[in-house]
């Protein structure tokens, strides 16, 4: 499981947000930053 977290967290990192932590702070936090870089 931690392969397929670490592999998607590199291709799609909001969604290694989402299996880490759900949706909350973070998530929404690291959904700007992605559209923003």
């Amino acid at each position: 499981m931690d392969v397929i977290r670490i592999l998607l967290a590199i291709i799609l990192p909001p969604l290694g947000v989402f299996l880490q932590v759900g949706i909350g702070l973070h998530f929404w936090l690291n959904i700007l930053l992605t559209l923003l870089g």
